[in-house]
């Protein structure tokens, strides 16, 4: 088994970003529809080739401020290529588990597709996002591995790299461990993936 950063970092450099992006976005559409807009600030958890991160920068954010960050040095790379022409947003090198936000930066949302479960304890990693979002801020978790969606239960052994499978149940009960009220799920559907099912897990931080 080899680490995750490996595994991106290879596909960054065969072109591989471009497609998984292409394959993600309808469903992070669907997802991004229900997000209101903000002049606050945003934070992304793997940005891949910034396909998402440029969308919510120029539209529910574009009066804010957005940060991502990738564990992949070579996702990194490309993404502050494509998004050099936004000067209000920011791309970081880092392991969110390790990352620190800028201070005094709370975010208004965390959003992230296809990477908690990558995490060697997802349960830290929503307790990490939680002490970092503002309050009434939010934070939406999208996966394809999860027990329910059967088709991606082989991905750890395809690509070699450690996994955790969670069930729906499981994500919820997650974020009300961590502190997160209001935690509602819905199933993102895509008649051309082939990946099965996306699940979107949300979670509001109580305002004080």
């Amino acid at each position: 088994m080899r680490p995750v950063k490996d595994v991106f970092d290879e596909w960054s450099k065969a072109g591989r970003g471009d497609d998984m992006a292409k394959r993600h976005w309808p469903r992070v559409k669907q997802a991004f529809s229900r997000i209101s807009p903000s002049a606050g600030n945003y934070l992304e958890i793997g940005v891949g080739n910034g396909y998402a991160i440029s969308y919510i920068a120029t539209h529910q954010f574009s009066g804010g401020k957005c940060y991502g960050i990738d564990v992949s040095g070579e996702m990194v790379r490309y993404c502050r290529e494509n998004l050099a022409h936004l000067d209000h947003v920011t791309i970081e090198h880092a392991d969110f588990l390790l990352w620190r936000p800028p201070k005094p930066k709370l975010f208004d949302i965390v959003f992230s597709m296809e990477v908690f479960y990558y995490f060697h304890d997802i349960q830290a990693g929503l307790d990490k996002a939680f002490s970092i979002i503002a309050s009434g801020g939010q934070l939406w978790v999208l996966v394809n591995f999860y027990i329910e969606n059967a088709i991606s239960h082989d991905w750890p052994r395809r690509l070699g790299t450690p996994m955790q499978l969670w069930s729906q149940a499981d994500y919820k009960k997650g974020f009300e461990k961590s502190g997160f009220a209001d935690v509602n799920q819905q199933l993102l559907t895509d008649k051309n993936a082939e990946d099965g099912i996306t699940l979107c897990t949300v979670g509001k931080k109580p305002s004080v």
